[in-house]
């Protein structure tokens, strides 16, 4: 008798004997040491109050004893205008309504604390176990927060109708506005297009929503360019609606009667004219013409005028920009007139001079060369140009000499070339050296070469 009381003794001992538990519960780990077997026991001694459809977990292992808890989800379901309070483990939209046996359907709409959710989205907020929570010991429960309620709205699809342009089409939709359900339709409500009711009016169930879409012109005007949005059905009548104003000397292209289509391009031309009258001066110019009445080396001068070519125009402008011009009239006035200068004409002999001549007096080797007044080396503007060393002009019948050697006045006849007269100098001209004078613009067929000249008396 004695021994099995002494067997009883040790074994409630050892059943008495605390141990060492985990609690794992919202979010934290608890470590408590108690002498409960039970599981309600453990979890009342750590605080933890159980609710409908929590789940209660025992490991036990070498490490110790974990008791875990798994709380339900609380969910407030609203469907079809019945309210359902449930506690739940499900992870998913999904798996809730299956829970629930609530079907969703078609376009009907899934609401999570007010945020619209696919079915496969998670039920949130998802309760997961946490065991790197603070420990301690029992108190400081955040029970309150993990039992607050999950909102869920099941939102069913009604039927209304979209008249787009005339055109009508029968569908459904769960979304709250107009706009979204005609989103939803695949309907882009762009700028300046009309909707009627109002695009954030609530969607009735059987609404007729009447959706005109605005035909776009880009109109370009002679200052501006202007993208309009309009239900007129001409352009003229286009852009009277938006208060476009056609400036005086305008005109619309197309026409204002033209019918408006979508992505139109108009212009608004702006037409003005003006004339415009150009003067061009004209230079006269100087020629040379052979006259046979002149004596060798005399010149005679017809002076001429400079002129004038007067041109009037038409010009047209489009938005200011010069279009076209027309000539009108053109005219010389005054009509430019070339000064003529008139040389003698040389008789061209090989021969000795003629006896009428008054006859040779001596014949001379020199080595003529030729000039001209270009030649020279003076401007044209120069007041000397084409002067020769007595004041003579330079042309035929002038001859530059030396006058050491033949004396200015000197009349003589050169083979090839003909009479003239001595009545220039010049700083290439020493010596047996002589410069036959050429005028301006006229082809010069003289070689520069030893000759025998006549000396004439």
């Amino acid at each position: 008798m004695l021994s099995v009381v002494i067997m009883v003794s040790v074994f409630g001992y050892g059943l008495l004997q605390p141990r060492q538990v985990r609690v794992q519960a919202d979010g934290r780990e608890i470590v408590v040491r108690t002498t409960a077997s039970s599981d309600d026991a453990v979890l009342s001694g750590a605080g933890i109050d159980l609710r409908a459809a929590d789940r209660v977990t025992s490991l036990h292992g070498r490490d110790g004893d974990v008791v875990r808890v798994e709380r339900a989800k609380h969910v407030v379901l609203a469907a079809d205008g019945a309210t359902y309070d449930l506690r739940t483990h499900a992870l998913t939209i999904d798996q809730l309504m299956s829970e629930a046996s609530v079907a969703v359907t078609g376009r009907d709409s899934v609401l999570q604390n007010g945020e619209l959710v696919a079915m496969n989205a998670p039920l949130d907020p998802p309760q997961l176990l946490a065991v790197s929570g603070a420990t301690g010991g029992a108190g400081g429960s955040s029970a309150a927060a993990v039992d607050a309620a999950i909102g869920v709205e099941v939102r069913r699809a009604v039927p209304f109708s979209i008249f787009e342009d005339g055109v009508e089409t029968s569908t459904t939709s769960s979304r709250p506005t107009v706009a979204q359900a005609l989103r939803e339709a695949g309907k882009i409500i762009g700028p300046g297009d009309a909707v009627s009711p109002d695009p954030q009016a609530v969607l009735d169930a059987d609404a007729r929503v009447e959706l005109r879409h605005a035909r776009s012109l880009t109109v370009t005007l002679p200052t501006d360019r202007r993208v309009l949005y309009t239900f007129a059905s001409t352009v003229g009548d286009a852009l009277a609606s938006a208060g476009v104003v056609i400036p005086a000397g305008a005109f619309i292209e197309p026409s204002a009667a033209a019918v408006v289509s979508d992505g139109m391009a108009v212009r608004v031309v702006q037409l003005s004219g003006s004339n415009d009258v150009t003067t061009e001066y004209i230079e006269s110019k100087t020629v040379y013409r052979a006259d046979p009445e002149l004596a060798p080396g005399e010149t005679r001068t017809v002076k001429g005028h400079d002129g004038a070519r007067t041109r009037h125009y038409d010009i047209s402008y489009v938005d200011g920009v010069e279009a076209g011009r027309e000539l009108i009239d053109d005219r010389l006035d005054p009509t430019p007139v070339d000064t003529v200068i008139y040389y003698a004409v040389q008789q061209r002999a090989v021969e000795a001079a003629p006896a009428e001549s008054g006859g040779a007096t001596r014949s001379l080797r020199v080595y003529a060369t030729w000039y001209s007044p270009a030649s020279s080396g003076r401007a044209a503007s120069d007041p000397d140009y084409g002067r020769t060393a007595t004041g003579a002009s330079v042309t035929y019948g002038i001859v530059a000499v030396d006058p050491a050697v033949i004396p200015l006045g000197t009349r003589m006849f050169i083979p090839g070339y003909g009479y003239a007269i001595a009545a220039d100098t010049g700083g290439a001209v020493k010596g047996y050296t002589i410069d036959l004078g050429y005028p301006d613009g006229v082809r010069v067929d003289w070689l520069s070469k030893w000759v025998e000249i006549d000396i004439l008396s």
